[in-house]
């Protein structure tokens, strides 16, 4: 299967590579034939189709997307133009406008302006997707994107996971790759399991 690879995100000292599937436009997760994050060493990059056998391994909805990798036939091409392919292709939903229409509508925002998905028995088809934002969004310098909506304590923050250098402003307009993490546990922070909203990329 031919997959072009649109995100690679670090979780401690693994790779967390997304992509989609070219015949099919379905969005993949690749891990390892054990089903864990890719190691360092792994060659994906941003762009990049490779073709790979694999099988899916779906991991607790809405994080459909797990496939462990069989064998790896190696690089077809790379260089691709994601904007333009992403936006161009019908079978993939861009959400265009405001943050409310991220993943349907079901996000829930805390206080400090973080977005979840906390209801197990309402939840997104998938745990990614692309957007063109409606407004610029600003670098904190830390870690967090900001969604400003000039009204006194209702900014929306997204954490940025990716792997290239963090750019001081993302201009509205352009295209931007979101997800979901993995559910967070309510042992963690005392309220109910979670899938915290990330910023992984932009094209």
């Amino acid at each position: 299967m031919k997959v072009l690879i649109t995100s690679k995100t670090q979780w401690s000292n693994k790779y967390c590579i997304g992509g989609l599937e070219i015949s099919t436009s379905r969005y993949v997760r690749l891990m390892t034939t054990m089903g864990t994050y890719q190691p360092l060493t792994a060659p994906y990059q941003i762009g990049e189709v490779w073709d790979l056998d694999y099988d899916y391994h779906q991991a607790k909805p809405p994080h459909v997307e797990d496939v462990r990798i069989n064998r790896n036939n190696g690089l077809v091409t790379n260089g691709t133009n994601l904007t333009q392919y992403i936006t161009q292709n019908n079978n993939i939903t861009v959400w265009n406008g405001s943050f409310d229409l991220l993943f349907g509508g079901l996000l829930r925002w805390t206080s400090n302006g973080s977005g979840h998905i906390n209801n197990p028995d309402n939840l997104p088809d998938n745990s990614v997707g692309f957007w063109i934002c409606d407004k610029d969004l600003t670098y904190d310098g830390k870690r967090f994107y900001v969604y400003n909506r000039g009204i006194l304590n209702t900014n929306k923050r997204l954490p940025y996971k990716g792997v290239l250098p963090a750019t001081p402003v993302i201009k509205k307009g352009t295209l931007i790759r979101v997800s979901l993490a993995k559910w967070l546990s309510s042992d963690y922070d005392n309220v109910e399991d979670r899938c915290y909203l990330q910023l992984s990329g932009w094209y």
